[in-house]
């Protein structure tokens, strides 16, 4: 990376690591299909299980569970399409949250116009789901549930472990859908221990390629497809593999450290010396946060401005979701939290990795700090 930047957006994408690179240099080397008899096509197939394997061994799942993807917006919708079309004679009712991404949040609505009921959980001021009135939703006829697991504009950390142990005693025949991207390769994502019956990953979020994903899987029975046309990948994702961004998301993997005290150390610094400049709000929680964001609203401020204000300065942040960053609505997750229109107005993702450094927050901290004083001037 240009090293003359601060880059402080990485919930929206983060650089490509060099052992990526390498592997997707080494794909287009190996170009034959997956799918092919001949030795091209099973240097291929090897390469890409190998990548499952590796992906499966940090999830601590089996790599027949693991189905690759074009991205965490098309595992998302296969996990919820999926198991909504294989359960509806079950039941038509289904629960997510207020704060889900717009992947999310869009296949529910989709959902409900198809005829289900959607309930979504209200979420409190730190941003936390409401566990009571998801106990008082669920009901026998129940068949999913999907709740992140982080967070993408406010790092907070769900707890889906107690969300299961509801889902068990109010719905039996439900499955737990969990999107991961926010937290897989940050900080530690296993689905049996947290008892997630399907999970979301993505590689651009931890120094992968854009356009390649995962959705695990614990019982491929469970969903059924929504492309037609192969057999690939238990004839749930049909289409021929992505080898090079299944080879990159492999790299990335065994790159990873879900040891995230350098990332909490990154956020509480950038909040530390944010602090002294008047008349901001840090948004979600605290306690229970990856350390991979920091959401902050300045008042009297349009965070568009001051987002192209520190740009001018090399310093990159983002206003929130990336995926919904077009859009004129304010946040739908801040709405949720109860931040009035001002708050989300003046709201700014500052947002973290393992390759940033504390060098660059004290510089970034200064460059905002200054930024938001000239800003506020001439509001």
């Amino acid at each position: 990376m240009n090293e003359n930047i601060i880059y402080l957006d990485n919930a929206a994408t983060t650089q490509p690591s060099d052992a990526a690179i390498e592997a997707m240099l080494k794909a287009g080397k190996c170009f034959g299909n997956p799918s092919s008899l001949h030795g091209l096509g099973l240097e291929a197939e090897k390469l890409v299980e190998e990548s499952r394997r590796i992906i499966a061994d940090k999830l601590g799942v089996d790599s027949k569970n693991i189905l690759f993807t074009s991205g965490g917006t098309e595992a998302n919708n296969t996990a919820i399409f999926g198991v909504a079309n294989a359960r509806h004679k079950i039941g038509t009712r289904v629960v997510t949250s207020k704060a889900e991404h717009p992947s999310v949040l869009e296949a529910f609505r989709h959902l409900e116009s198809q005829g289900f009921t959607v309930e979504y959980i209200d979420v409190d001021s730190d941003g936390i789901i409401d566990l009571d009135m998801l106990y008082d939703f669920l009901d026998k006829e129940t068949t999913l549930i999907s709740i992140m697991h982080v967070n993408n504009e406010t790092g907070v950390i769900q707890p889906i472990e107690k969300v299961k142990e509801i889902m068990l005693e109010k719905s039996p025949y439900a499955h737990l859908h969990s999107d991961c991207v926010q937290s897989f390769g940050k900080i530690d994502v296993k689905p049996k221990k947290m008892g997630a019956d399907l999970v979301t990953i993505s590689a651009h979020k931890i120094h992968g390629f854009k356009g390649t994903g995962a959705l695990y899987v614990s019982d491929i029975r469970m969903i059924r497809p929504m492309l037609f046309g192969g057999e690939q990948q238990s004839e749930i994702r049909p289409g021929t593999e992505n080898v090079g961004g299944i080879l990159a998301f492999g790299a990335a993997v065994k790159e990873c450290n879900t040891d995230n005290s350098h990332l909490i150390t990154l956020r509480n610094t950038m909040k530390e010396k944010l602090s002294v400049i008047p008349d901001i709000k840090f948004n979600g929680s605290d306690e229970n946060n990856s350390g991979s964001v920091l959401n902050v609203s300045f008042a009297g401020i349009k965070a568009e401005i001051l987002l192209h204000a520190l740009e001018a300065k090399k310093v990159y942040v983002s206003t929130g979701s990336a995926c919904s960053s077009h859009k004129p609505q304010p946040s739908h997750v801040l709405m949720a939290m109860g931040l009035t229109p001002k708050e989300i107005g003046g709201a700014v993702r500052i947002s973290f990795d393992r390759l940033t450094t504390l060098e660059e927050i004290t510089e970034a901290a200064s460059i905002i700090e200054k930024e938001v004083a000239s800003i506020r001037r001439y509001m």
